[in-house]
């Protein structure tokens, strides 16, 4: 706000974006808040948007912009006139970006920052970001660190959204299943116009189960009853409003036998847990569904670190029709390459790095470090470049 005339806010709904909004910009002049989710203001929005954002305020937040578009232009017009830093605050429960209004309109004159369910890195109340310190060095966390699975399955299955963590454990599924019913349901209708919105919860839960999955839209097509295009669209409103997360497949033109098709994860899984009615006793009693819930944990673990790191790299993640895998690559400015490979035993073996290492051998000095992520407690080197240590090293940097 120091220097962008138009902060833009994007999260899941209920994550806490108004709240945190509100709480920062007591600190400053003088602010009015209005929200579209108010059924008179929003109309008043649509009915003469350029008059709706000109008033005499230090900064105007308008809450759930996704729901008049037309308001991105009258801003641009505003800031045009005066491009003061701090003006605007736009929150959105769908990607802003995503609105061809938005897009257009206030490119040059915008900064967006995301906002995901809490992190273990803020339940911590600590600062920084892995995906930093593993860019500078692997001994910096290459080290012991009691994992407790008990403990972990709990966090996998509480989540990161706010009212979910507050809640009783006996109370949280009554939040989850409201959220699927009401609130996912409610954002993908106010950005696009779909005939079977009602059958939302329903895909979700389907999306749930194969969380750390390929994504293989034929076979979800099939099982759903849908054609695959009808999937497609409303798999790609749900990434928008931040409820699935599409981590793309890596290649440089390794091999001709990469899979190229995405990995898809549930941003919370938490909310995956609830939809598929599982609790931290079944995790514990089922090592495949321990194993993709762990994956998906630590997948948008780094995704939420990488919104505030310094060397902002992107994820990937990168699979051979010959088996080798790795879940998570992670791509530097620079062109270095971290891979990082989740699994939910407690005894990693030297055949769970085969992925990192195939990697390894390709990339040359390209691949800067590997990391076989497990529940045992110890770190210790692999090989040439890899790593095992505790998963819980991803997320505690005291």
């Amino acid at each position: 706000m120091a220097d962008t005339p138009v902060v833009v806010v994007n999260g899941a709904r209920q994550v806490g974006k108004s709240t945190l909004v509100t709480e920062l910009l007591g600190l400053r002049g003088s602010v009015e808040i209005v929200t579209l989710d108010h059924e008179p203001t929003l109309r008043a929005a649509a009915h003469d948007p350029r008059t709706f954002v000109e008033r005499s305020v230090d900064t105007l937040i308008i809450d759930e912009a996704q729901r008049e578009p037309r308001l991105f232009r009258a801003v641009k017009a505003a800031v045009d006139v005066n491009r003061r830093p701090g003006r605007f605050i736009l929150t959105g429960s769908a990607r802003l970006l995503a609105v061809p209004e938005m897009a257009e309109a206030l490119v040059g004159r915008v900064e967006i920052i995301e906002l995901w369910p809490f992190s273990e890195v803020e339940r911590q109340q600590s600062s920084g970001s892995v995906v930093d310190i593993i860019d500078e060095a692997a001994t910096a966390i290459v080290r012991n660190l009691a994992v407790d699975r008990r403990s972990l399955a709990e966090q996998i299955v509480t989540g990161g959204f706010p009212e979910a963590v507050a809640r009783h454990p006996s109370r949280r599924r009554a939040w989850f299943d409201s959220y699927a019913t009401t609130s996912v349901t409610r954002v993908v209708n106010q950005v696009a116009t779909l005939e079977r919105s009602a059958e939302i919860p329903r895909l979700l839960r389907l999306l749930a189960g194969r969380t750390a999955t390929e994504l293989n839209v034929s076979n979800l097509a099939s099982t759903f009853g849908w054609p695959g295009r009808t999937i497609d669209a409303y798999l790609a409103h749900l990434a928008n409003a931040f409820v699935v997360q599409l981590l793309p497949a890596w290649s440089t033109n390794l091999s001709s036998k990469v899979v190229h098709r995405p990995k898809i994860h549930l941003v919370d899984t938490g909310f995956a847990a609830a939809l598929t009615g599982h609790n931290a006793q079944h995790l514990l009693a089922s090592p495949e569904l321990f194993g993709a819930l762990l994956e998906s944990f630590t997948v948008m673990e780094l995704r939420k670190q990488v919104s505030w790191s310094q060397t902002r790299p992107t994820l990937w993640h990168f699979r051979d029709r010959g088996g080798a895998e790795v879940d998570l690559i992670i791509e530097y400015p620079d062109g270095r390459i971290v891979g990082i490979e989740v699994k939910s035993g407690a005894t990693p073996s030297h055949a769970d790095s085969h992925g990192l290492r195939l990697l390894r051998d390709r990339l040359g000095e390209r691949f800067h470090h590997g990391y076989l992520a497990s529940t045992a407690p110890e770190a210790h080197p692999i090989s040439d470049r890899i790593s095992a240590i505790p998963v819980t090293a991803l997320w505690t940097l005291n």
